[in-house]
């Protein structure tokens, strides 16, 4: 009996050494293939050229090295069915209403959309089409932006958020009460007139443009990519609004607190930063802004002002305990550091009443591959817009102190 146990590709084989042939067989069943030893008799392994030849001609003959091809092409067809998914699951997700959607299936849903360019799935999934041929983001989309700035440290919780239904909103604001006096009985009332300003908040337009590679959107079905972009998204949309919000032009861009022509009033520092500086400035603010009063400040002005001691040479700096949730203070009130700010001047007040950002609660997106970047780069352009606006509506209740 001249047979020899072989494995290939996982399976076992008993190879006949005369007749080049081989038959598959279950391990546990394989008959022996030695014959009886004689005690005293030395095992001999069978490891010549013969053999191995014989393997080869039998995996010829067989056909696995075409199987291996085989095998390999599948792998790689369930590969790619892996790839394009998302374009199924996005198929089934299409059978049904928008009332039946997650909000979750709403927001991978658009933005599978967005990603492969669907404008069939866009425009069922948006809440309507913007003027320049763009999609607004469905509510549960542009949440997740919003919310996203807003857990992280942003100007936009340090101040009023108003909603915004159209491009231009007007303001009263209330410039002089009502003064009152004392009378005698059955005298006559003196008339008193409240005297109201006007802010107007004018939406600008902000746009944020991110390319994503073909190789980003051929992943988007096998890693969370719809919240890495949201994340991306947020933080640049985040950043910019605290831009405009601290130093805004007011022209192609929303109003600043910080920006000149606001009414804000300042007080001269003279060149130097000292104890008495920061009592004039607290006490230039009304007392009834005071108690939601913060300093707002450039990390270099906060440095300077950790040094800044009273006349018992105790620092006016706090720094809070970050276990129990107390804030550092800067002589008893919250400090809110603003990387916009110049270095040379401080902010003291309630920020929450003096500055109103508007909001139009809506973002647009429109993603194309025709721009030379994208062409030339294998990359898809995904372009974000929103509309915002932002005014100082009562300088009273923000001081500033310059010149440090």
């Amino acid at each position: 009996m001249n047979k020899k146990l072989v494995k290939v590709n996982g399976k076992s084989y008993l190879l006949d050494i005369d007749t080049k042939t081989m038959e598959e067989v279950d391990v546990e069943e394989t008959p022996s293939t030695e014959e009886p030893k004689e005690e005293g008799e030395k095992e001999v392994e069978e490891k010549d050229e013969e053999i191995d030849e014989a393997v080869e001609k039998v995996m010829k003959s067989l056909g696995i090295e075409e199987l291996k091809e085989q095998v390999a092409s599948l792998t790689k067809v369930n590969s790619e069915e892996k790839k394009v998914s998302a374009l199924i699951d996005l198929e089934k997700l299409m059978k049904k209403s928008t009332e039946e959607m997650t909000a979750k299936e709403k927001i991978v849903g658009f933005f599978q959309g967005i990603l492969q360019n669907n404008q069939a799935v866009m425009k069922a999934l948006s809440e309507g089409q913007a003027a320049d041929g763009g999609y607004l983001f469905p509510d549960e989309f542009m949440y997740e932006i919003i919310r996203d700035i807003n857990e992280n440290p942003h100007m936009r919780s340090e101040v009023t958020v108003v909603p915004m239904k159209r491009d231009v909103m007007k303001i009263p604001t209330l410039t002089s009460g009502p003064k009152v006096t004392w009378t005698a009985e059955n005298d006559a009332k003196s008339t008193t007139t409240a005297v109201f300003d006007q802010a107007t908040l004018t939406a600008k337009k902000m746009a944020a443009i991110m390319y994503a590679s073909d190789e980003l959107i051929e992943d988007s079905s096998e890693i969370d990519i719809v919240k890495f972009i949201i994340t991306l998204f947020s933080e640049a949309i985040g950043n910019e609004e605290d831009r405009v919000i601290t130093v805004g032009n007011g022209a192609t861009e929303p109003f600043g607190f910080a920006t000149a022509g606001q009414g804000v009033a300042t007080i001269n520092a003279g060149g130097s930063l000292d104890y008495d500086d920061i009592i004039d400035l607290e006490y230039s603010l009304p007392s009834r802004y005071t108690r939601g009063a913060k300093f707002l400040a450039s990390r270099n002005a906060v440095k300077e002002m950790r040094k800044l001691k009273d006349l018992q040479n105790r620092p006016l700096w706090n720094d809070g305990n970050v276990a129990s949730g107390q804030p550092a203070t800067f002589h008893g009130y919250p400090v809110v550091e603003c990387v916009d700010l110049p270095d040379s001047v401080i902010y003291f007040g309630d920020l929450k009443k003096a500055y109103w950002f508007g909001d139009r609660k809506k973002m647009t997106v429109k993603v194309t591959q025709d721009t030379e970047t994208a062409f030339t780069h294998d990359q898809t352009a995904i372009r974000v817009v929103a509309r915002i606006a932002g005014a100082v509506v009562l300088p009273a209740a923000l001081k500033g102190l310059t010149n440090l």
